[in-house]
């Protein structure tokens, strides 16, 4: 069970969507709300006042976000940090809890640009990450997570499940292979042991299963459009080892469909 939830707060349109999601799933378990700003330490060579007066606006973003999420009934605590804001954003969550960051909803090639602070963030996090987009989520329904094999992904299937039975969704569990019938078997393996241990984890949910033979990402990206959430693994790295997402995870986050989740 998540016991805090990690915002990144820095007043744009998707930081205050990452901080209604937040606020929403917290509804579900009770956790506690800590929303981080953080001054960008960058802005420091233009001298002492400026970062003074970037701290008293970093203040009044936290007062305000405090007031929308304290007005839900949530616990909250708000930090204001001075630093890289993706590293000390990483910095603020520890292993077991959720690190939501908003992102600029863009294309493949905008995205390198304006996308590119939360595939470091979710780099860099010990804990998982939840990414969100500033399209409207309200309506979506339904938790899609990519299956591949290794540790990471059982770590995305028991997120998964966990998330579609608190928000009372139903759990699509996609994988992705090769057109060859030794890649067919492996991949119908694979997705059984994959809903055994969804429904270990989440029993009474509904668990549907899917083989694709498209590129990876571009499947999880058209099946995620209308879904709650999409919640991929690592794919490298871990909580002891942080500091890399595999390229599928990475062009996800990029290319952002819905919230995404990136499981540790």
């Amino acid at each position: 069970m998540v016991e805090r939830i990690v915002v990144g707060i820095d007043g744009s349109g998707p930081s205050a969507a990452a901080l209604v999601w937040a606020v929403k799933r917290s509804r579900t378990t009770h956790p506690e709300l800590v929303l981080v700003h953080v001054v960008d330490d960058e802005w420091g060579e233009l001298g002492p006042e400026h970062t003074a007066e970037l701290e008293r606006a970093g203040r009044a973003l936290l007062a305000e976000a405090h007031g929308t999420a304290e007005a839900s009934g949530a616990s909250v605590r708000v930090a204001l940090e001075l630093g890289s804001p993706a590293s000390k954003l990483a910095d603020a969550a520890r292993p077991g809890d959720l690190l939501v960051i908003g992102s600029h909803k863009t294309g493949y090639v905008r995205g390198r640009v304006l996308g590119t602070r939360s595939v470091v963030v979710a780099s860099l996090s010990r804990s998982s990450v939840v990414v969100i987009p500033e399209d409207n989520l309200a309506h979506r329904q339904g938790v899609v997570v990519g299956v591949v094999p290794g540790a990471d992904c059982h770590a995305a299937i028991v997120a998964g499940a966990s998330e579609a039975q608190a928000l009372h969704q139903e759990l699509t569990l996609i994988h992705c292979a090769p057109d060859r019938p030794e890649a067919v078997e492996a991949g119908k393996t694979l997705l059984a042991a994959a809903v055994e241990l969804a429904l270990t984890t989440a029993p009474g949910i509904v668990v549907r299963r899917r083989m694709s033979h498209r590129a990876c990402s571009d499947t999880l990206l058209d099946a995620s459009r209308s879904a709650a959430l999409l919640v991929l693994g690592a794919s490298r790295g871990g909580t002891d080892r942080p500091g890399s997402i595999g390229s599928v995870t990475h062009d996800v986050l990029l290319n952002l469909t819905s919230a995404v989740m990136v499981a540790r």
